[in-house]
């Protein structure tokens, strides 16, 4: 029998659209080598568990509380010790990737992610050209974070205890790093839907901004990527100024998003439904 190649911890909360696209992407790896596939339904009211069950590989746990700390915890605490791979049930992550990904957790990568593209063939014209932009920016390009996928090695899981009660756990996970520390694993990109509509891509850049304000904690810094935003987009237009109309209207999005993260009450999980949708 092989050594336990790692766990790939998957929190899905109605995922019934997308949860096979994702299991379906894993299996040629996930069925090879000896690796865990946990999918954490909490708090489901369709058919995900169901689904999710189709594939022998997977590991199927359901919660009774919709929660994604709590199903992060739990995968947590079922996996096997060794290197992780949390990933959102909404992105594809090839099998070719899954193993290049654990195979650098095998060496001296801490953490890493896969490099990832975003699939904008069915939304509206502002949100084409938010994440056009969004592409673009080295400061974020090489962050943990805004991908659907983080992966950890035993000694990069073990830079912290369990996930604290946090909106996007990505953005906790990517602060514990320095940039030198993270690898981009050049290998297949994971595929992120994006939304469809401007109104559905505020919604989830609101709880973005409202949890960068739960990371900067006293010992946590905020990510460097984020504040290398302005001169990116700086050098952006230096190189190619016609894109003028492109990055204002990422800023228009990006500065009515702090606002409504600022000024919006309670904190509730802003989810986008629309990248779910079916023809």
């Amino acid at each position: 029998m092989t050594a336990h190649r790692g766990s790939i911890i998957i929190a899905a909360h109605n995922e019934q659209a997308v949860i096979g696209r994702t299991l379906q992407a894993l299996e040629q790896f996930a069925a090879a080598a000896d690796v865990e596939v946990f999918v954490v339904c909490n708090g489901c009211t369709d058919q995900t568990a169901a689904i999710s069950r189709g594939f022998a590989f997977a590991h199927v746990i359901e919660l009774d509380v919709a929660s994604k700390t709590a199903a992060l915890r739990e995968g947590d605490r079922l996996a096997q010790t060794g290197p992780r791979i949390y990933l959102d049930a909404d992105v594809v992550l090839s099998s070719r990737a899954a193993r290049a990904v654990f195979d650098a957790l095998a060496g001296e990568t801490l953490a890493g992610r896969p490099p990832h593209h975003f699939d904008t063939s069915r939304a509206s014209w502002p949100v084409r050209r938010w994440y056009w932009v969004r592409a673009r920016l080295p400061s974020i390009a090489g962050a943990l974070w805004g991908a659907g996928c983080y992966a950890l090695s035993t000694n990069g899981r073990a830079r912290f205890g369990e996930f604290p009660e946090i909106v996007s756990d990505d953005l906790f996970i990517d602060a514990l790093f320095a940039r030198e520390e993270i690898a981009i694993v050049s290998t297949d990109p994971v595929i992120v839907t994006t939304p469809r509509r401007t109104a559905d891509l505020v919604r989830i850049l609101q709880r973005s901004y409202r949890t960068q304000t739960e990371v900067a904690r006293p010992g946590l810094a905020v990510s460097e990527g984020q504040r290398g935003q302005l001169n990116d987009l700086r050098r952006l237009l230096r190189q190619q100024p016609l894109r003028l109309v492109d990055v204002g209207v990422y800023l228009t999005i990006v500065s009515y998003s702090r606002l409504r993260a600022k000024t919006a009450r309670g904190s509730a999980w802003e989810r986008d439904s629309s990248s779910r949708e079916t023809l």
